[in-house]
């Protein structure tokens, strides 16, 4: 299959197969995220790209002019960090770059500049793309940091800041003390988003001055029954405003951003743990040893509400406390029985063992869920009021009263920067920001969002959620690859800012390689992009380019971008660009899993994509990375079944002899008939890219349908399904399909072939369930031999009588016995065995099947005697069941013949 890939391949590439021109005719502009190059690509990056090239190539075959460029995305500090750490010879990267990358390790020592890292990773990453066959217009390729795209970006933001969008001031962001930078989710590790959230810090009465808790449910501090401390970790005494705080150390460092702190003393949690802290509301409560406390989360030190609380409620199980401190109930909501404590209950129903316990979390995520939204207070000031209201008055009634601040920090935390750093949240002072809280905008966004086709649709939900959070984004850092921030030097425009109209690039990208960077002005891009002006005479070519290309008909990324990348896409454009060039579309799909488990470093099982295309072929893993599972969902990679997609497409290859000519027998009808009905839907669902549908209908069912037609004939003759079957799998498979249209007298591409229409007329439901009655008597005999352990000599098939056929046809529509019972009496038949038909009936008689007429069961049957007799190995023959012969020929129903063995 190697060869055969590289032979299609060169035949494209000499071709320009996928070299589109703008024209007139009807088209198709479709993009993916554009890859960041600090590593090869590996099998979960193809499911997005195979997604999208799959589309692309579906709307070629049905005429449209289609567009799929890709570019490199080498914004941010990312590639810096590993340069740096590839320089400082750092032995984890290099036997990652060796073990897992297949990079040998005096080529990585070499890679310590991050402009060779982009180069080399790049030209890794776009050779893998060629040898998947990807259909994409090489000639539009660009880098983040090529002169000519950062005067474009330029261009973007001065149109941003025109309207207002691009805003100076105060505020908090996510932040790498290492670095010194704004971190957005393309500088963390495992590319977290880092989301900003508030929290109350709690202050707890403790010696000279305050052991502060941070906590996301201030309105449970009726309910504490003590603190927690790791006696493990570092605290320090810090002065805030002449008052004395005791926090974990690394919070203090990471806090100090935010509010001014200055450190007065340093001592171990162990000195704290015994202790005694005063509540709020005056209790005393004991300082507890708690190793699960995270020093690096919040202030370090945890509150104890083991009623509401299954983490707390587990830990003082464990040590033997509950009878001491007993849980106090702060809250109940609908369901809990009266006087029950909320954590203890779904620890006990969830059977969670203790701290340590999987369970946890998820008995944790569920009671504060169900507390969040159903919880009433019994207690306090706020009794009555539902849990999210007495938050906020808890919170607001304790800041007044000097006993809490709040804080921010980063949700799902800890966070890390690449550089290895844990970010934070920094209040910083003249930060350039995308405004992307203004209403009107965010108004306008959602009123296009509604506009848009999303799929899957039940993500839609998603996109607005995250549109309605939404608020001022952080644009710039100190330092990084990309592109220089036009209203304040030394700035860099961060990696999520300059990729959000990065597609209009694309568009003319290709006409602006030989173009001096210096004439790309305000006035060139106002032109081109907005048609504003009149423009140079040259410039129009570009302008028509753009305009036949644009809108992206269709936007295609992994499901995590939906949280950044994919609403900022859409502002941008809507801020920029009229209606008739804002986004048609956007495809989102889940992960690729490897043999059940997430892909990680860690866990060694990472399959770098050119070393799977190398093992199993390009077309096998085309099909294998998004097969398996709908777009909402995850989908898993096994090597069992890339190894069984390759051994059927050897099979298929082994077939094309039988491409050379047609036939018009009763199979051949038979073939045509299914892929006819198949071909009916196939557009639906490449159109909604309903890809676990597809693979099965344009693979799978396909192969099964081939199977049964070489069974049931001795001279195959393939030429029109092959024909029609190249074309609907190409999509996928497209090198493959290829070898099949070339094999079969196919004229050009299969990729340029028309997708062909399915007939209705060709459709025959009696031969197809003809067919099925066939499979299903040989599966039945087959199952009857091993249940008696014997195999007969003699099969006997006795057809139902014909009244049954009529009276099957009367309990599908009537649905009842009184009137099977007069169809009996006036055709003056045995009214036992109408009686016994009809009782076999009733209790499926809202689900009967379409059955074939008498005749046409009897001749289906007769007609695949031989066949029969040959696959069972013994002598088959077909009676009417009115001929008589056996006893058990009266259980004859239609679509389900009486089998008799001898």
């Amino acid at each position: 299959m190697q060869g055969l890939e590289a032979k299609w391949r060169g035949r494209w590439g000499k071709g320009k197969a996928y070299e589109p021109e703008a024209g007139e005719g009807k088209k198709k502009f479709i993009t993916a995220a554009f890859p960041y190059p600090n590593s090869p690509q590996h099998v979960g990056h193809g499911r997005t790209y195979t997604t999208a090239d799959i589309y692309a190539r579906y709307w070629r075959l049905r005429g449209y002019n289609v567009l799929f460029p890709m570019a490199f995305h080498v914004t941010g500090t990312p590639i810096l960090g590993m340069a740096k750490r590839l320089k400082e010879g750092d032995a984890e990267l290099l036997s990652i770059f060796e073990n897992i990358y297949g990079i040998p390790r005096e080529k990585a020592e070499t890679l310590t500049q991050p402009e060779a890292l982009v180069l080399y990773f790049s030209k890794e990453i776009e050779e893998g793309m060629k040898e998947i066959g990807y259909a994409i217009d090489w000639r539009r390729k660009f880098y983040t940091f090529d002169k000519h795209f950062n005067k474009f970006i330029q261009w973007q933001f001065r149109k941003l800041k025109e309207k207002g969008y691009v805003v100076k001031g105060t505020h908090r962001v996510a932040w790498c003390p290492s670095d010194s930078n704004v971190v957005s989710a393309h500088d963390t590790q495992g590319d977290v988003d880092p989301e900003i959230e508030e929290v109350t810090c709690i202050k707890f009465k403790y010696k000279d001055g305050w052991l502060v808790a941070s906590t996301y449910r201030p309105e449970t501090i009726y309910g504490v029954t003590n603190i927690w401390v790791n006696p493990r970790e570092k605290y320090v005494k810090v002065f805030h405003k002449e008052e004395a705080y005791y926090i974990s150390k690394v919070a203090a460092r990471l806090l100090s951003l935010q509010i001014p702190m200055e450190v007065a003393e340093e001592m171990d949690g162990s000195k704290i743990v015994g202790g005694v802290a005063e509540t709020p509301d005056g209790r005393k409560v004991p300082i507890l040893s708690a190793g699960f406390v995270d020093a690096r989360l919040g202030t370090g030190v945890v509150m104890s509400v083991p009623a509401h609380a299954p983490y707390d409620y587990l830990a003082l199980r464990d040590l033997g406390k509950l009878a001491e401190l007993k849980p106090i109930i702060v809250m109940a909501y609908p369901g809990l029985k009266p006087g029950a404590v909320p954590a203890q209950e779904i620890v006990e129903r969830m059977k969670v063992k203790n701290q340590d316990d999987e369970k946890a979390e998820d008995a944790t995520k569920e009671l504060y869920k169900t507390e969040a939204h159903g919880g009433i207070m019994g207690v306090g000031e706020f009794r009555g009021k539902g849990a999210l209201e007495a938050k906020e008055k808890v919170k607001e009634k304790l800041v007044k009263e000097g006993k809490a601040f709040s804080l921010f920090v980063l949700a799902k935390g800890p966070v890390f920067c690449r550089c290895g750093a844990q970010a934070c949240v920094k209040l910083v002072e003249d930060q350039w920001f995308l405004d992307y809280g203004n209403e009107e905008w965010k108004s306008k966004t959602k009123e296009w969002l509604g506009k848009m086709c999303i799929m899957p649709e039940s993500t839609r939900k998603d996109y607005l959620a995250t549109m309605d959070w939404l608020r001022e984004k952080a644009c710039t850092r100190a330092s990084g690859l990309g592109t220089p921030f036009p209203f304040d030097k030394g700035k860099i425009i961060e990696p999520l800012s300059d990729s959000t109209i990065y597609m209009a690039f694309y568009a003319i990208a290709h006409l602006l390689k030989d173009a001096d960077p210096e004439e790309l002005n305000e006035e060139f891009f106002d032109y081109v992009l907005l048609g504003k002006g009149s423009g140079k005479k040259e410039w129009a070519k570009i302008r028509k380019e753009f305009l036949y290309w644009y809108p992206v008909d269709s936007r295609h990324s992994a499901g995590d971008l939906i949280r950044n990348h994919l609403p900022f896409f859409i502002f941008n454009h809507v801020a920029i660009f009229p209606e008739k060039h804002c986004p048609c579309q956007i495809a989102t799909n889940g992960f690729v899993m490897m043999e059940g488990k997430k892909m990680s470093k860690s866990f060694g099982n990472i399959l770098p994509l050119r070393k799977a295309i190398k093992e199993y072929g390009a077309d096998v893993i085309r099909f294998s990375v998004v097969a398996g599972a709908d777009l909402t969902q995850d989908t898993n990679f096994e090597k069992s079944v890339a190894e069984g997609v390759r051994g059927r497409l050897e099979h298929l290859y082994s077939l094309l002899d039988y491409g050379k000519e047609d036939g018009d027998g009763r199979m051949e009808k038979w073939l045509k008939s299914r892929m006819n009905a198949r071909l009916l839907v196939l557009p639906g669902l490449y159109e909604k890219l309903e890809m676990r549908a597809l693979a099965q209908n344009v693979f799978y069912e396909v192969m099964h349908d081939l199977q049964w037609y070489l069974k049931r004939t001795d001279a195959p003759k393939l030429r029109w399904f092959f024909q029609n079957w190249a074309v609907i799998v190409s999509p996928f498979m497209p090198h493959f399909a290829e070898e099949v249209w070339e094999s079969v007298g196919g004229k050009g591409f299969v990729i340029d072939a028309p997708f062909p229409k399915g007939s209705e007329k060709m459709v025959d439901a009696e031969l197809e369930m003809g067919e099925g009655l066939v499979s299903s008597v040989r599966y039945d005999v087959e199952k009857i031999s091993e249940r008696i352990g014997a195999k007969p000599k003699k099969v006997f098939v006795y057809v139902p009588a014909a009244w049954k056929f009529d009276a099957y046809n009367l309990m599908r529509e009537r649905k009842n016995l009184k009137d099977l019972m007069e169809f009996g009496k006036k055709g003056k038949l045995d009214m036992e065995s109408v009686s016994r038909f009809g009782k076999a009936l009733m209790g499926k008689v809202h689900s009967l099947p379409d059955v074939m007429p008498a005749k046409e069961e009897y001749a289906a049957l007769s007609d695949a005697a031989s066949f029969l007799s040959k696959e069972l190995g013994a002598e088959v023959i077909v009676r009417k069941e009115e001929d008589g012969g056996h006893p058990k020929a009266s259980n004859a129903m239609p679509g389900k013949p009486a089998i008799v063995l001898e």
